[in-house]
């Protein structure tokens, strides 16, 4: 819930698909989980660490995604392994958050997968963000399954003050859809043979 989404109107937005996965940071050639106190050595970073995390090295870089290689709560088709992580932010050590245009370029520099963009322009009203967002949740994944839902952000560059301004996320009803937490018995995603 936003506490104006007037905010998303008549200024350029991207919608994404919410990946319902791990929010992973790569940051000076490692990867960390919810604490940037230290790396994550979890096992179900295993595929951005092998694939991504080796080409963020800037020490001004922050690079923010999700990580899909552990199963949560949706099961999606099968992805190749170095698609497991979808980079959605870009934050410099100052705290600024990058365009998503700067988000797209640093990732195809580095050949590392973006979030999935379903809408890039302006909305007239709320009442056709509100439309918008509601298609897009009865629609499947990209990635095949469930949608679990949209992030809406603008698509200007913003300071981290703004950021519960700037960001909104609508997930489904009913996103959790299991008592145990995901990591008490991991799975890993499929993963699609490659190719001969």
């Amino acid at each position: 819930m936003h506490p104006d989404p007037r905010w998303f109107v008549g200024t350029p937005v991207i919608v994404t698909e919410k990946l319902d996965g791990s929010n992973i940071l790569l940051h000076d050639g490692k990867v960390y989980g919810r604490s940037v106190s230290a790396p994550s050595e979890a096992k179900w970073t295993a595929m951005v660490k092998k694939h991504h995390a080796w080409k963020v090295t800037e020490r001004d870089v922050y690079l923010y995604g999700e990580d899909i290689y552990g199963v949560h709560s949706i099961a999606y088709g099968p992805v190749p392994e170095d698609r497991t992580f979808y980079a959605f932010a870009l934050r410099d050590r100052a705290g600024a958050f990058a365009s998503f245009a700067d988000v797209e370029a640093y990732a195809s520099r580095y050949i590392i997968p973006v979030v999935p963009v379903l809408f890039r322009g302006e909305f007239c009203s709320v009442s056709e963000l509100r439309a918008f967002i509601e298609n897009a949740h009865a629609e499947p994944s990209i990635l095949g399954g469930p949608r679990e839902g949209v992030v809406v952000r603008l698509a200007s560059g913003f300071p981290a003050s703004e950021f519960p301004l700037s960001v909104c996320k609508s997930v489904r009803a009913g996103h959790v859809q299991s008592d145990a937490h995901w990591t008490k018995n991991w799975q890993p995603c499929k993963i699609a043979p490659s190719p001969a």
